[in-house]
């Protein structure tokens, strides 16, 4: 327990260092870049970023999404702290993969104490959210947020998910965002110059 705090404590600390030094990071990389082609890599930087910003904001609107939901089920079925975990659920949502599996989970055990029915309803709710947000509601965000095709998108997360398990599933949109504009910016560029 104290290794993950700890640990916790160590990604958010380099996260705002990382955060605060971007802007010099960022110079620092272009000058290795030669001279005459720095513009159109700084373009193609800052575009790649935007879009990784994007793919964060479009994270966080999927786990508002739910944690809403949440609060709405469990006020629904006077399942106890429904802001409480409606926020929980928000929370653990922005783990990809199992973050929602994780609170479906919490919320479904605490709706045992309400009665078996509800937690089974609520178990059910979570499955079919969970489907409706994977197939339906993550590739239509990203879309919009990062500007990658929805079946990009489902196509990423299962090739980055078999790849490299939950790391993966978390950088494969950003990835494929990426990929996708070094390909429009620069290989088909080439090949229609060509």
């Amino acid at each position: 327990m104290l290794s993950t705090i700890s640990s916790a404590l160590v990604v958010g600390v380099l996260s705002i260092y990382f955060l605060a030094g971007l802007p010099r990071i960022k110079r620092f990389a272009w000058r290795l870049v030669p001279g005459t082609r720095r513009p159109r890599v700084i373009l193609i930087s800052d575009e790649i970023l935007s879009r990784v910003g994007g793919y964060v904001l479009g994270n966080v609107l999927t786990s508002a999404i739910i944690g809403a939901g949440t609060s709405l089920w469990m006020f629904a079925f006077g399942i106890p702290y429904p802001i409480l975990l409606g926020l929980f659920v928000a929370l653990i949502d922005l783990i990809p993969v199992i973050g929602s599996y994780i609170g479906g989970a919490a919320v479904a055990l605490l709706a045992l104490t309400v009665s078996l029915p509800v937690a089974v309803a609520t178990l059910v709710f979570y499955v079919c959210y969970k489907l409706a947000e994977d197939y339906l509601l993550v590739p239509r965000v990203m879309n919009r947020t990062v500007h990658v095709p929805a079946t990009v998108t489902l196509v990423a997360v299962l090739i980055g998910g078999v790849l490299l398990g939950i790391v993966g599933a978390l950088v494969a949109i950003p990835v494929a965002a990426a990929i996708r504009l070094l390909l429009n910016e620069v290989a088909f560029r080439r090949l229609d110059n060509n």
